[in-house]
C-alpha cells in the first residue's frame, strides 16, 4: 500500500487497464453465467453497503433476504419451505450435505464412514465438500444418457449412506438426471436426496412450461430433501447469488451457529459477512421479469441453442449427445489444441476429455444468432488449422 494514496481518476484509470483485459462477452461461450441484468446491477450498487450477517442495522435488507427465499421456494413447489442465500453452488451443496450428515446423526444412522451416492459426472464441488466433511463418494456410473440410473442409486444405498446426490443440469453436459424416477426410490429410507439445480434451476421449470420434455426435479417430487438453485447463472443477478432450498419449514435451522453477540440471531449459512447487495439484486430481477420474463429468455436461449446446433450439423460436426439445456458438447478431435487456437483468436471455449474429446458450448443470455454466425466461421478455420498441424510431414 502507498503511503500516500493516488486521484480517483489515476485509480479509476488503472482499473480499467486491467479490466480491459477481460475477455467481452460476446466472445464467451463456455460460461453458464453472463452479464446480469441492468436493473439487478442497479440494485445491487445501491445494497452495496449492506452486510445480511448483521440483521439489526440492515433489517429492511433481511426482509428482502427471506422475500427472495419465498419466491424461489415457490418456483420450486415448495412453497411452505425454509432456505438461505449464499454464495453460490459449492456453498449450498456444503451445507446439504451437513445437514444430510447431522440429520442421520439426529437418527442415530450416522456410521464411522458415512456415505454419499453421487454420478461419475457429479460436479467437482462435491470433491471438496467430502473433503472438508468426512462423507466417502460412493461413485455409480452414468447410464447411456449420461443420467445417474435410479436402479443403481437405490442397490447402492446402504447402512452408510446418509445422503444421495442428483444433478437437475450438469453444468458439463447438461444433462437432467431423472430425479421424478429417482426420488422414489429414496423416499422412506431416511436418506437426505440433495438436488444439484446451480445450472438448471432456473431453465427446467421455464422450459418445461414451453413444452421441452425435461425430468421433474423440485420439490414436488418425494422424497427430495433439499435444492441447490444459482440466481448468478440462469437468474442473471450480481455475483455473488446463491441460494439452499430445504422441504421443510425448520430444516434450514439444522446448520445453526449461534453468534456469542445478544440479540444476534443464529447463522445459517457458512459466511458471517454476507452482501446484502445479491439478495437486492435477485429480488430486483426476479419481480421485474416475473414467471413470464424468464420463460421469455429461456425461449430465446433454446431457439439459439437449436441455431447453433444446425449450424454445426451443416458443417459436418457430430454432437457428442442431443442437448437438454442450452449446452452443447461436440465430438472434436484434438479439441484442446482447438480451444487454444480459438482463445488466440479472441473465443472462449471450454474441453472436457471425460469420454473423449469434446468441445463445450453455452448458450446463454449474451449468445444471439449473429454471435453464432460470427464464431462458427473462426472455428471452422481453427478445426483446418489443427487438421493441416497434425497431417504427417
Amino acid at each position: 500500500m502507498r503511503n500516500a494514496g493516488e486521484s480517483a481518476s489515476d485509480v479509476r484509470r488503472r482499473i480499467a487497464t486491467e479490466m480491459a483485459d477481460d475477455v467481452p462477452w460476446n466472445r464467451v461461450l463456455n460460461s453458464i453465467c453472463t452479464e446480469p441484468h441492468p436493473l439487478g446491477v442497479e440494485m445491487a450498487a445501491a445494497a452495496a453497503h449492506t452486510n445480511l450477517g448483521d440483521v439489526r442495522i440492515f433489517r429492511g435488507t433481511k426482509r428482502i433476504e427471506r422475500k427472495v427465499v419465498e419466491l424461489l421456494l415457490d418456483l420450486l413447489g415448495n412453497p411452505g419451505g425454509s432456505g438461505s442465500l449464499v454464495s453460490g453452488g459449492t456453498e449450498a451443496n456444503l451445507i446439504a450435505m451437513l445437514v444430510a450428515r447431522e440429520s442421520a446423526r439426529a437418527r442415530g444412522r450416522l456410521t464411522d464412514r458415512p456415505e454419499v451416492v453421487v454420478s461419475s459426472t457429479v460436479h467437482f464441488s462435491f470433491t471438496k465438500v467430502f473433503g472438508l466433511l468426512g462423507l466417502t463418494p460412493v461413485v455409480v456410473p452414468v447410464d447411456d444418457s449420461l443420467r445417474l440410473p435410479a436402479g443403481e442409486v437405490a442397490r447402492r444405498i446402504g447402512e452408510h449412506t446418509v445422503a444421495v446426490v442428483a444433478t437437475a443440469g450438469s453444468s458439463e453436459f447438461g444433462v437432467v438426471d431423472a430425479v421424478d424416477e429417482i426420488g422414489p426410490v429414496v423416499a422412506g429410507r431416511e436418506v437426505h436426496l440433495h438436488v444439484d439445480a446451480a445450472t438448471g434451476g432456473f431453465i427446467i421449470p421455464f422450459a418445461r412450461e414451453l413444452g421441452h420434455d425435461l425430468p421433474q426435479f423440485d420439490f414436488t417430487v418425494d422424497g427430495v430433501d433439499s435444492i441447490t438453485i444459482d440466481p448468478h447463472k440462469y437468474g442473471l443477478a450480481n455475483v455473488p447469488a446463491g441460494a439452499i432450498l430445504f422441504r421443510g419449514a425448520q430444516d434450514a435451522g439444522r446448520f445453526a451457529v449461534d453468534s456469542f453477540f445478544i440479540d444476534t440471531p443464529v447463522h445459517n449459512t457458512l459466511l458471517g459477512t454476507r452482501p446484502g447487495a445479491a439478495a437486492v439484486s435477485t429480488y430486483a430481477v426476479l419481480e421485474h421479469l416475473g414467471r413470464d420474463g424468464f420463460r421469455d429468455l429461456t425461449r430465446t436461449n433454446f431457439e439459439v441453442t437449436r441455431y447453433l446446433v444446425d449450424g454445426l450439423r451443416a458443417a459436418g460436426h457430430e454432437l457428442f449427445a442431443e442437448p437438454q439445456l442450452n449446452i452443447v458438447v461436440v465430438k472434436m478431435p484434438h479439441a484442446v489444441r482447438i480451444s487454444q487456437l480459438l482463445e488466440s483468436k479472441g473465443w472462449i471455449v471450454s474441453t472436457s476429455k471425460r469420454f473423449g474429446e469434446t468441445l463445450r458450448l453455452v448458450v446463454t443470455r449474451h449468445v444471439t444468432p449473429a454471435m453464432v454466425d460470427e464464431f462458427l466461421p473462426v472455428l471452422e478455420r481453427a478445426c483446418k488449422e489443427v487438421t493441416a498441424e497434425a497431417a504427417p510431414r
